[in-house]
């Protein structure tokens, strides 16, 4: 099968009984094995395999099963979540567009967009043409959606990771900021006559909590987050989200950049872009009994023998089958 029937069939599965599965009981069968984030840190590492890696959960020693690396096939979910400024969302666009065009071929890139749910503007191909347009094409207006779409991106990655032999990652372009949301998370002042009020002393609490929610479920999310915001704001309720947005990409061993001026958009995208394609996606299998959440320790040796320095995360939720 085909990554990019692989992709619609997954997207259509997940987005037609996602009712159906809210409401079903969690079936007792877990996963057989884990795909889990890594970066080898080491200069002339070489290419690593299965053979030179072994992976502990929770102390005990389990099977690394496989590992694909930098020049194995990419499946890259650009989401673009673009509604505020022309000018600088015509530079990220323009970055955008110079970057992915650069990708080898074995990088396999679909491009949705984030507002009023998750869109797919260009099925996942090697082909850049019909993801380079849908990109100069895409409409800058809407509300902010990277809050409401971000469980469900990692679904779809997920749901790619576990069926086809690739690496998977979730990359974010947003200039969202936390007011432009249509959940009001401005936590407005109760009792304005009340010097006690907590929502006075804590206006970032309804965003702080609603990012904790987040955390929590992506924290079984085996592909990972990536995101590049557009715009830094120094308010205390963006820095609160922005934070946020650090938080979820980190939960699932990916990386935030936050742009402070129009000229460092390039650079970032850029960069993250090389982060997303230098990562291993290491499968280390699981034993029959483990808890909800699980230590990870990975290590890895070289040509000559020295153990390599990695970088991955370092704890896990089990997710349910």
């Amino acid at each position: 099968m085909s990554l990019r029937r692989l992709f619609w069939l997954i997207a259509f599965w997940l987005t037609a009984a996602a009712i159906a599965l809210l409401s079903a009981a969690p079936p007792k069968a877990g996963p057989s094995h884990i795909r889990i984030p890594v970066w080898v840190e080491s200069a002339n590492s070489g290419t690593v395999k299965a053979a030179d890696m072994s992976a502990t959960l929770e102390g005990s020693s389990s099977r690394v099963v496989g590992v694909k690396g930098p020049g194995d096939d990419l499946m890259l979910l650009v989401v673009l979540d673009l509604v505020d400024d022309l000018t600088l969302n015509a530079v990220a666009k323009q970055a955008l567009m110079e970057q992915i065009g650069r990708l080898p071929a074995s990088t396999y890139v679909g491009l949705m967009r984030a507002q009023d749910g998750l869109k797919v503007l260009a099925d996942p191909s090697p082909d850049r043409a019909p993801v380079l347009e849908a990109v100069q094409n895409l409409p800058v207006s809407g509300k902010a959606g990277l809050l409401d779409t971000v469980e469900a991106s990692g679904r779809i990655a997920d749901a790619i990771l576990n069926k086809a032999s690739v690496r998977v990652a979730v990359l974010y372009v947003t200039d969202s900021e936390v007011q432009n949301y249509r959940e009001d998370f401005t936590n407005p002042v109760i009792n304005s006559s009340d010097s006690h009020d907590l929502s006075r002393r804590f206006p970032e609490a309804l965003v702080q909590e609603k990012i904790s929610k987040l955390k929590g479920s992506l924290a079984g999310q085996q592909a990972p987050l990536f995101v590049v915001h557009l715009r830094y704001r120094s308010d205390r309720l963006n820095e609160a989200y922005q934070i946020g947005l650090k938080q979820l990409a980190e939960t699932t061993a990916g990386t935030s950049i936050f742009c402070r001026s129009t000229a460092e958009v390039p650079d970032a995208i850029r960069s993250i872009l090389e982060t997303i394609s230098t990562h291993y996606s290491v499968t280390v299998a699981l034993p029959e009994r483990l808890p909800k959440t699980v230590q990870v320790q990975l290590t890895a040796s070289g040509a000559e023998g020295e153990n390599l320095a990695l970088s991955y995360r370092t704890r896990l939720a089990i997710r349910e089958k």
